[in-house]
């Protein structure tokens, strides 16, 4: 049997046996995620790793894969690699042009299904049992611990949520998990049937010069994410107003 291991045994990227995924012109691709979380000692939250599909292509359409993904079974994932609980983080598309990512272990991929996935990272959910359960975490700030970038074309568009406090987050990925519909192509719609909290506002821009996101794992303050109710990702842009 395999092991995850935990945040509290060892971070999931570390200095040490970190591997680099660079990846262009990858906006559009699948992708896909699968979290392995464990309950707080202390308190209801819950934090665990989360092991990503990232660089990999198919000989297959997104459509078959999206499908074999679907189709993984919670509980059979959970007594071969561990955890308490295991959330499904997709199927996904990038939105992002490019993109680097750190993996750990050396870069090691574990298969899921047909599924190759690396191990990216960690994050932390404040309530273990409404994050495993559904519904979506939408519209919280949530720390998500990796280390990477995110690239985006001068002439692209970008979504991008605003806090009531004016901290700005702009995608990097969509998901299709609650609606198989929320696609790239559907993305000019995204505006129109996002439900949005008092004090939360969505904008499109168009970039006029490339645009880099940065995350670190061991940054202080953490990097933070934001999803909206589709479970879209968008990432803490300190440098946007």
């Amino acid at each position: 049997m395999n092991s995850i291991q935990t945040p509290q045994d060892k971070p999931a990227t570390g200095p040490s046996d970190s591997f680099t995924i660079t990846c262009e012109n990858w906006r559009g691709k699948p992708f896909y995620e699968i979290l392995f979380m464990n309950r707080d000692a202390k308190g209801p939250g819950g934090t665990g790793n989360y092991f990503n599909s990232v660089g990999q292509t198919f000989d297959v359409s997104d459509e078959v894969i999206d499908a074999r993904y679907r189709a993984l079974n919670a509980e059979t994932l959970k007594k071969e690699f561990g955890g308490d609980g295991v959330f499904f983080n997709g199927p996904r598309r990038w939105v992002s042009n490019g993109l680097t990512v750190v993996a750990s272990d050396g870069g090691k991929t574990r298969v899921m299904g047909t599924i190759p996935f690396h191990v990216l990272g960690t994050f932390e959910a404040p309530d273990f049992d409404k994050f495993i359960s559904g519904p979506t975490v939408s519209y919280q700030v949530l720390v998500s611990k990796r280390s990477s970038t995110f690239s985006y074309n001068a002439g692209e568009q970008v979504h991008e949520l605003v806090t009531p406090e004016g901290a700005v987050y702009t995608m990097f990925s969509l998901s299709l998990k609650n609606d198989p519909e929320n696609t790239i192509e559907n993305l000019p719609t995204l505006g129109k049937r996002l439900s949005l909290p008092k004090g939360w506002t969505h904008r499109v821009r168009t970039l006029e010069k490339d645009l880099v996101l940065s995350s670190r794992y061991d940054a202080d303050p953490p990097n933070t994410i934001v999803l909206d109710q589709f479970e879209d990702n968008y990432q803490h842009n300190p440098g946007a107003k």
